[in-house]
């Protein structure tokens, strides 16, 4: 594996375990917010160093790899609402339909960094540094 696979890994990971400690915020946030930033900053870093984006836009890649591309951007995408829904939650106390949402973009979200992650290991020897 190469050290964006354990990176991706570590920050799937923060993310299921912040899904199974959902009741208990204090332990939820911090692995959510880590687990997300970390994917992010990592699709960023990815976009900075080998033009990930253009890259895929190619589609010159194998068909596995660009449905992990495809999962993983949809993923991405899901994260902002669901960062602005719990947000609001945590800033305005509001539960009701905020909490409805947030859990409905968060379930999708999780659900394609599942399929995301799974598929990563399509990549393994794309990049072997």
């Amino acid at each position: 594996m190469t050290i964006y696979m354990y990176i991706a890994t570590l920050s799937w990971l923060c993310i299921m375990l912040g899904y199974v400690k959902r009741y208990e915020l204090k332990k939820h946030i911090p692995l959510v917010l880590v687990g997300i930033g970390t994917d992010i900053l990592l699709v960023l870093y990815l976009e900075v160093t080998r033009s990930a984006i253009a890259t895929a836009a190619e589609f010159s890649l194998k068909p596995l790899q660009q449905i992990h591309i495809l999962f993983s951007t949809i993923a991405l995408l899901l994260y902002f609402p669901t960062m602005y829904y719990g947000f609001k939650m945590l800033i305005t106390g509001e539960r009701g339909s905020t909490k409805k949402a947030h859990m409905k973009v968060a379930k999708l979200a999780l659900f394609f960094r599942s399929l995301g992650f799974i598929f990563m290991f399509s990549m393994w020897g794309l990049h072997n540094k």
